[in-house]
């Protein structure tokens, strides 16, 4: 059976390459490139996009049949597994590119500024809605909420403080008391780190002091991110670079422009488990992390 991709992450490498099938779903499955310390993904959706990303449009597969431990290898342009009749072409497939890094967002504006407090107030109202571990309320309250916005509000309110200052040594110290922190494939402390880079690339302007300190501070997260998983590591290893998923590069989007922000929040906090709400918790304190004077907002930012 061969199915064309319908498009492919800018991380997705041109030329051959080969892989380990790491893990599988009946949507999705990971590939470990045997030349790199990340993975590929492959996914079956109609619309959302990673930057290591091979996507197929169609449903009409299942993923899960492939088996974790067996090669893969593209060759020509098209991509094979061993002991599988699936092959997916990728000749001639169109190349998503993240446009976070791009945006230049500016937070003094009072029509970003109503945007991000919009997606905060749907933020914290799903996180309680459905019970979820990290509220971003609680996160600036110490003692309040569950046991997993206890733990890493400490490290967050740290984090905040750090980066205002451009201390690339004390943000990478709050950190590393959130990476790995949470259950999942990709635990919570990973996912709002994550979307907190996602803020910063869309902040931060043209101001040298700010790219200096994303390049600083994402290179000691890079060695951090070696205590936890695969997955997360990988979308650690892109987000120091710039690059996002569609969901969240949507909402940073949204946010920018002042439209839209409503649905763009509610797809990006849809994704996974807890995931997409703990990446967007980090993308909104990320954004406000370089201009909270200028913010009238819930977040209490130390």
């Amino acid at each position: 059976m061969q199915i064309h991709a319908s498009s492919l992450g800018e991380a997705v490498p041109r030329e051959n390459f080969e892989a380990l099938i790491q893990s599988t779903f009946e949507s999705a499955a990971n590939l470990r490139l045997l030349s790199e310390d990340r993975l590929l993904t492959l996914l079956i959706s109609d619309h959302y996009e990673l930057p290591q990303g091979i996507r197929i449009g169609t449903k009409n597969v299942s993923l899960d049949s492939l088996t974790p431990g067996r090669r893969a290898a593209a060759r020509g342009g098209v991509l094979r597994f061993d002991f599988s009749p699936l092959t997916i072409d990728l000749r001639g497939v169109p190349v998503w590119k993240c446009p976070v890094s791009e945006l230049h967002t500016d937070m003094r504006s009072n029509r970003t500024q109503q945007a991000w407090a919009t997606a905060w107030r749907l933020l914290n109202e799903e996180q309680r809605a459905r019970d979820a571990g990290i509220v971003a309320d609680d996160l600036f309250r110490l003692t309040s909420g569950a046991f997993l916005s206890q733990r890493m509000s400490r490290s967050v309110m740290q984090l905040v403080t750090s980066s205002e200052q451009f201390d690339s040594r004390g943000s990478i110290f709050a950190a590393q008391g959130m990476i790995g922190l949470g259950p999942g494939v990709t635990p919570s402390g990973d996912d709002l780190l994550i979307g907190f880079l996602a803020g910063l690339w869309s902040t931060r302007g043209t101001d040298q002091g700010q790219l200096s300190f994303i390049y600083s501070f994402g290179d000691a997260l890079l060695e951090a991110a070696k205590q936890t998983s695969e997955l997360s590591r990988t979308y650690i290893v892109h987000a120091v670079r710039g690059q996002f998923s569609s969901g969240l590069a949507n909402l940073a989007q949204a946010i920018t422009t002042g439209h839209g922000v409503e649905q763009a929040a509610r797809e990006a906090m849809q994704v996974g488990h807890s995931s997409g709400m703990d990446s967007v918790t980090g993308l909104l304190i990320g954004l406000a992390a370089w201009s909270a004077q200028s913010i009238h907002h819930p977040m209490p930012l130390p």
